[in-house]
């Protein structure tokens, strides 16, 4: 937790992860120990189609989660649903609904629904877009990436639903199963007034959280323009729906400021920046003009 110039609080969390209650190779004690041991405020444990409870430990908080996978080839489309916060387990079983009917019994029973990895998954935007009631989505999965993987980043498919008036709000998470370096790497910060369930949910419902890998920022508009304040980073880049613009990136050591004058064609902006490190942060897409 870090206590921004405002007094704002922001609690670190991960809330995709996996133990050996499903296909993960560490128990779930030893996933929430290695998780609290680096930083953590908070951790769902999202075990497919096994819901964990919610705890308030001291200093540590785990929040209620499950992966709903639903198909098993991209012709037929996958789905991946992190539920998480639900009040009680729906006792969903496998092949009994499609994705939209996880979706509406993960309202149901209280929690959020995000889409996890969609590139990863090869999801279609035009078929992603007809589904209600998502909540966020990936634009970040670790083990998505090398070595384990090699579609990590979703950037592309959110641009895509934002140009067509879709806004995901953007969650990163390491979805760690083997315990070879992907944990710990990908994760939120939330800006709530108390490390509790309830607050952290109510806050991403809100929209203050944002996805990192290290780097905080800050993103405040004003009039025509996009202003970032951040830690020290080395790029950022600014992701709109107009195509030809002079002043999209801004690149250089030990950059804290960065600003983006807004066009009368964009529809949305989101920002990404890159420290020294490589380690990268992500805004969600923001709404400009109808």
């Amino acid at each position: 937790m870090f206590v921004d110039s405002k007094g704002n609080h922001w609690y670190k969390g991960n809330l995709h992860t996996h133990t050996t209650r499903s296909d993960g190779r560490r128990q779930p004690q030893e996933v929430i120990n290695c998780y609290r041991s680096a930083g953590y405020d908070f951790l769902a444990l999202t075990d497919h189609w096994i819901v964990s409870q919610a705890e308030e430990q001291q200093d540590f908080l785990l929040i209620s989660g499950c992966e709903y996978d639903i198909g098993s080839c991209v012709q037929e489309e996958i789905y991946h649903i992190l539920a998480l916060g639900m009040r009680e387990d729906p006792c969903l079983e496998r092949g009994a609904l499609d994705v939209q009917g996880v979706i509406d019994t993960v309202h149901g029973h209280g929690g959020l629904a995000v889409l996890a990895h969609p590139a990863w998954s090869l999801n279609r935007p035009e078929h992603v877009k007809a589904l209600t009631g998502l909540d966020g989505t990936e634009i970040y999965n670790t083990v998505s990436g090398f070595p384990w993987n090699c579609r990590a980043y979703s950037g592309g498919f959110i641009d895509q639903m934002a140009a067509e008036g879709a806004l995901l709000p953007c969650l990163a998470g390491d979805d760690a199963h083997f315990y070879q370096g992907e944990e710990t790497r990908s994760f939120i910060y939330v800006k709530s007034e108390a490390l509790t369930e309830k607050a952290i949910l109510a806050a991403l419902r809100r929209g203050d959280f944002y996805a990192t890998q290290g780097p905080r920022f800050e993103l405040t508009r004003a009039g025509d323009r996009l202003l970032v304040a951040s830690t020290p980073v080395q790029r950022v880049a600014f992701f709109t729906d107009t195509v030809y613009v002079p002043d999209r990136t801004a690149e250089g050591d030990g950059i804290t400021r960065a600003e983006y004058r807004i066009k009368a064609g964009d529809t949305f902006v989101r920002v990404e920046l890159f420290d020294r490190d490589g380690r990268m942060a992500w805004s969600s897409p923001l709404k400009l003009h109808d």
